[in-house]
């Protein structure tokens, strides 16, 4: 009996020593010893298109109206990161794995509140945080507007706002015919394509606004235009990392109004639509590959010939409605916002 209880004491301190957690969990945690974190370590350019500064040659300011920041960091070895960007009200947070750190930033929140596209001016502080290691961090001074003309395409591309920018803006104050195509739906004797700014945007500016009356009908009439060569623009081709975000409104007590978004494919558009059933102005975000034909079908391709804009009458008929758009936007990886 003794010998049997020496040799269970054996097996319990080998079962005890192979189970340590410090020694099997920590090192599958933790970076490797040799491995740093320094402040220097944290790299924050200024970035505005293609080209790049070091914020410290920009006195350490950040001016949304002219681009937006590029945090980076060499880590040497795979690592758990976290970066989170704050001021005194907001916050966007980023985490990963990997040797490397590569975030594009235009200064845009977690969440979209108060019908606010970006941070408020004033001091923002970075912070970089790698497990088992102290973290790290600078801050800037942030001011300006986003217009997001100036995108890097890793990020995202600006289609169509309304005010001139983007990858095929309008050309002029009022709708004409060099800004694409419109037309009334069968029924409708009263139809106008109008660039207003009474019903103030979130992004500021103009915006497109469809108004048709006639006979009560499902299809009231559309806009489109084109978009060739967008596919060579976009920083994937991957319809599973690409969303679309728009502003959308409707006139206030207007139920039946639907809104129409389509992108077409050789000749088939792929639409998701949607009941404007919210008052004022809302931010819809949709990855490509969610939009289809009526049948179904997924759009194939980054290859779009076109995009549609229409107003439409649900979950009834309508005889006299208006729908408003703005702010057409691509985002790579991610909608623009989390919610």
């Amino acid at each position: 009996m003794k010998i049997k209880h020496i040799l269970r004491g054996g097996l319990l301190a080998s079962i005890l020593t192979a189970c340590n957690p410090v020694e099997e969990v920590g090192p599958l945690i933790c970076p490797s010893e040799s491995f740093s974190l320094e402040v220097d370590d944290l790299k924050i350019d200024v970035v505005s298109g293609d080209t790049e500064v070091a914020i410290e040659s920009s006195n350490n300011e950040l001016d949304l109206s002219s681009g937006g920041a590029h945090f980076f960091s060499d880590f040497g070895e795979e690592v758990d990161w976290e970066l989170t960007i704050s001021n005194e009200n907001q916050t966007k947070n980023y985490s990963g794995n990997g040797a490397q750190m590569d975030i594009y930033w235009y200064g845009q929140p977690n969440k979209y509140v108060d019908s606010k596209l970006q941070f408020d001016s004033g001091k923002v502080e970075v912070t970089l945080k790698v497990v088992c290691h102290d973290p790290v961090s600078k801050d800037f001074n942030l001011f300006g507007t986003q217009d997001f003309s100036s995108l890097n395409s890793k990020y995202g591309i600006l289609i169509r706002d309304w005010d001139k920018n983007g990858l095929f803006p309008t050309l002029a104050d009022t709708f004409n015919v060099a800004d694409g195509w419109q037309g009334a739906g069968g029924g409708i004797t009263t139809w106008n394509v109008d660039y207003p700014t009474e019903f103030g945007s979130p992004s500021g500016g103009k915006y497109l606004q469809l108004h048709g009356a006639g006979s009560p009908s499902w299809y009231l009439g559309g806009h489109s235009f084109p978009t060739d060569g967008l596919s060579d623009d976009l920083g994937t081709q991957n319809v599973d990392s690409l969303y679309l975000n728009i502003l959308v409104s409707a006139e206030e007590g207007a139920i039946n109004t639907g809104s129409q978004i389509a992108m077409g494919v050789s000749g088939i558009n792929y639409l998701r639509v949607e009941d404007v059933n919210w008052e004022g102005w809302k931010l819809l975000s949709y990855k490509f590959s969610d939009f289809a034909t009526n049948s179904g079908a997924p759009l194939p391709s980054t290859n779009i010939e076109s995009f549609v804009l229409q107003l439409g009458a649900q979950p009834e008929q309508s005889s006299d409605l208006k729908v408003r758009y703005d702010f057409v936007l691509v985002t790579v990886g991610a909608p623009l916002f989390e919610e």
